[in-house]
């Protein structure tokens, strides 16, 4: 785990890198509760075929309960989602797509994850937000989201045509410094959002990595930054993600723009943020990814969506992958051969969510939640 001092000095460097808007903006007020005991309410389970071709069979929620792929974790008050890591079958590894029932339109949304599935060659996993119409037409946000052993995040947009990022306050790429200026921490990997863009694969969409480092605060906006030998790491993903006890993700999505913050659990805006009964995104520093509206109507592109938790394997971008690194680790010809023999592997791939939290923005002041961590299960739902 790391260390208190450490995050201490990962968030003053986040915060000193501000540039998002004034402090001043309007705080939030809690809607929608979707944590423990009410998650499991909130959410329809699909269990069809995997739109994105993976070796996975979704399963019906009490298929799930069932097989003991949910369930609570009542010693933390958090819901835990997993898979299958005892049998082999050749039709694919049994897993959960949770989608919650209730639909927003624009807000904050504040999840407070413990546990993800690690990263693990064949995974797929990812925490998102999907329209209802027929994609992309009501828009994707990929909030937390890599395949096979990725060990940090990138956040994600998916549009129709007519959507690209501005990086007119991204981060310098070519000094790896941080610009005082910069509006977000992470650095472009595409900037069209278009799925069909020409340039780009085919289904990319929009990607803002997340820093794996952050500059110590004696060198923010400096030149050096990029040698600088003091950096920090900040855990975004997977194993390493997990090892940190995890964090908050929080998307603040307004018509002007949709930001991705992420806060490591030793950290002192972590426990902030939890316990804040009225949040405020405008205090928070800079956001790892933010998808500006200056060449992109938000308010056209993202509507109606719902929150998604899911694991598949292999599939459209964990098997196209597979040959980069995995083959080699593992000695499998193909992602589907060793997500099927090696149940044993999958130990790990599972999501613990210590609070989930949907807040519209108010100008007045709200009450306080709580969350806390770790524990035994309880498949009782």
């Amino acid at each position: 785990m790391q260390s208190t001092t450490f995050a201490t000095a990962v968030l003053v460097t986040i915060m000193s890198l501000a540039a998002v808007s004034n402090a001043a903006g309007s705080a939030y007020a809690l809607s929608d509760d979707l944590s423990y005991k009410n998650f499991f309410s909130a959410m329809d389970a699909y269990n069809g075929s995997d739109p994105t071709q993976g070796f996975v069979q979704y399963q019906s929620l009490a298929q799930a309960v069932d097989k003991n792929l949910v369930g609570y974790l009542d010693d933390t008050k958090s819901v835990f989602m997993g898979v299958d890591y005892t049998s082999k079958d050749p039709k694919g590894r049994a897993s959960v797509r949770l989608e919650s029932k209730k639909t927003w339109n624009q807000g904050l949304l504040i999840a407070d994850i413990a546990h993800m599935p690690a990263s693990t060659c064949g995974t797929w996993p990812a925490f998102w937000l999907l329209g209802k119409e027929t994609w992309p037409a009501g828009g994707e946000i990929d909030i937390l989201e890599g395949v096979n052993d990725y060990d940090s995040n990138s956040v994600t947009l998916h549009t129709s045509q007519g959507c690209m990022i501005s990086n007119a306050s991204a981060p310098n790429p070519n000094s790896g410094s941080t610009e005082a200026g910069a509006s977000f921490s992470g650095t472009i990997g595409t900037d069209n959002c278009d799925v069909q863009a020409p340039n780009q694969d085919k289904n990319v969409g929009c990607s803002i990595h997340a820093p794996k480092t952050a500059p110590s605060p004696a060198h923010i906006g400096s030149s050096s930054a990029s040698s600088n030998t003091n950096a920090l790491l900040l855990s975004s993903y997977g194993t390493p993600f997990n090892a940190a006890r995890g964090g908050i993700y929080a998307l603040d999505w307004t018509a002007d723009a949709i930001s991705v913050y992420f806060f490591p659990y030793a950290s002192p805006l972590y426990k902030t943020v939890s316990k804040s009964t009225s949040p405020k995104p405008s205090t928070w520093g800079a956001p790892i990814a933010r998808f500006g509206a200056e060449k992109c109507d938000l308010k056209q592109r993202f509507k109606d969506l719902r929150i998604i938790f899911n694991t598949t394997f292999c599939g459209d971008w964990a098997g196209q992958e597979w040959e980069k690194s995995c083959r080699k680790k593992t000695g499998a010809q193909t992602c589907e051969a060793y997500v099927r023999d090696n149940p044993g592997a999958f130990a790990e791939s599972f999501w613990e969510v210590r609070g989930l939290r949907w807040y519209q923005q108010v100008k007045g002041k709200v009450a306080a939640v709580a969350v806390t961590p770790k524990g035994r299960y309880d498949r009782r739902l």
